[in-house]
């Protein structure tokens, strides 16, 4: 018989919960990865965990929107922001 799937959307500490967790063992692959690839990958892969980090940390925080409009503005194109 297959798995009971949940009936109702976990709440919102469960979701953040989750989603920290899932970005930690994101962060954790990353960064074991990337000890096996060519040097010439090195900076793209450092990006990608500097990305998930951010994800990490903006999933611990609660946002405003106007927050969140305030960040894309002052954003460039291929931006970061820190």
């Amino acid at each position: 018989m297959p798995p009971k799937l949940p009936q109702e959307a976990p709440d919102e500490d469960t979701e953040q919960e989750v989603n920290v967790a899932l970005c930690d063992n994101l962060v954790e692959a990353a960064q074991d990865f990337i000890q096996n690839v060519p040097p010439s990958q090195s900076p793209l892969w450092t990006c990608m965990i500097k990305m998930i980090q951010m994800a990490r940390r903006a999933s611990t925080a609660s946002f405003k929107e106007a927050d969140l409009q305030r960040v894309f503005s002052e954003m460039a194109i291929g931006g970061t922001f820190i």
